[in-house]
């Protein structure tokens, strides 16, 4: 009786949440290595051909760059210690709005100051990401991709009840199928068995999806973690008592965190303008767990000492797995193997669509023949 009735649920919530599953699971097998492809066709952006010199200071880029842009209001440095990488200075944006707010990279060789090739591709991802996450149809398209992200939750777990009859039998061949057997039966095992297999990337991409879905989700995440929800900070050049840009402070900065910090680093950022004599960096490790696991760095250019140094690795792991929802939903903070994974179960998300349609029909062209003869 039971089964019956979550097998009803199962295949309506295929049959309407699950064109949207597959929208949302296509779109992030495609963002699921955004970042490498992202590197792969920009490596005129991101790498410099190192010549028989010194980099530039960071007064000399960031005042070559003024010169070119004299509007431009700096909002913050991105650099690294690879000799090969390009500097990214980041420009406060015209006008209101999302994209005001992020402002424009410019992307800087460090030994000429020459403004490199801007990102190709960004648009594109962007738009897969809009896709993704609404549908490309603003607050409704995400609260639909919201409801359906909760209708996988159901879905991957009646469908788990509804095979545990071969699992509890035979756990090993309940995660397999075969290739000898035709038609229904061959869809159902194949539905089935590799189902099993994404099981725990759908239920882990779920509950990390809804953490931009609803407010009241993400607080309950920090609560029940038992750690405080970081507040959003408003733009750096609105924050009051910010003062005007002083070049040589920056270059001292940047000079006393290369000091300071005593080990290579894949990006460093700062951001500007800053109060007072204390600056706060933001830095990732070149063996970092993943993208997210950044640490922070204040220092004194007056007293050239560290003030607060805080590193993720530190961190208890209630607080890094806060700080990691983005590498959880995206599998990377299991590594490249966790990343191919959600890729792969991402993708089976267009298997489990058409294969739960055709199994459908097929079900449903036996029932008629059923009546008909009847």
């Amino acid at each position: 009786m039971h089964k019956t009735i979550w097998f009803k649920i199962h295949m309506i919530l295929g049959l309407t949440a699950g064109f949207v599953l597959l929208v949302v699971g296509v779109t992030g097998a495609i963002l699921s290595f955004e970042k490498e492809i992202t590197k792969f066709i920009n490596k005129d952006s991101y790498e410099v051909f190192v010549p028989n010199e010194a980099k530039l200071s960071t007064k000399e880029l960031l005042e070559k760059l003024q010169e070119k842009l004299p509007e431009a209001k700096i909002n913050s440095l991105s650099f690294s210690s690879d000799v090969n990488s390009s500097v990214i200075i980041n420009v406060a944006g015209k006008g209101e709005g999302k994209e005001a707010k992020r402002g424009k990279s410019y992307y800087i060789n460090p030994y000429t100051a020459e403004i490199l090739p801007e990102i190709k591709g960004k648009a594109f991802f962007s738009l897969i990401l809009d896709l993704h996450r609404r549908l490309m149809l603003g607050e409704v398209g995400k609260q639909v991709v919201a409801i359906s992200t909760i209708s996988l939750i159901i879905l991957s777990l009646s469908g788990l009840y509804i095979y545990w009859g071969r699992v509890r039998r035979a756990f090993f061949r309940s995660l397999t199928f075969s290739f000898n057997h035709h038609g229904r039966a061959f869809l159902s095992t194949m539905h089935s068995s590799i189902g099993m297999w994404v099981l725990p990337f759908y239920l882990l991409a779920s509950l990390t999806g809804l953490y931009w879905s609803y407010e009241w989700y993400n607080a309950t995440l920090y609560k029940i973690a038992g750690v405080e929800k970081p507040q959003r900070n408003m733009p750096l050049q609105m924050q009051k008592g910010s003062t005007e840009p002083n070049f040589d402070d920056y270059q001292k900065a940047v000079e006393l965190f290369n000091v300071l910090i005593q080990k290579e680093y894949s990006d460093a950022n700062i951001r500007f303008p800053q109060k007072g004599s204390v600056y706060s960096f933001s830095y990732l490790d070149v063996d970092s767990a993943h993208y997210r696991a950044r640490n922070t760095l204040e220092l004194d250019i007056n007293s050239n000492q560290i003030v607060k140094h805080e590193r993720y690795e530190d961190k208890p792991l209630n607080e890094q797995l806060m700080k990691s929802i983005l590498p959880l939903h995206t599998g990377e903070y299991f590594g490249i193997i966790g990343q191919i994974g959600m890729f792969l179960a991402s993708f089976f998300m267009l298997l489990f669509t058409v294969t739960g349609v055709m199994l459908y029909l097929k079900r449903h062209k036996k029932r008629k023949k059923r009546e008909i003869k009847e």
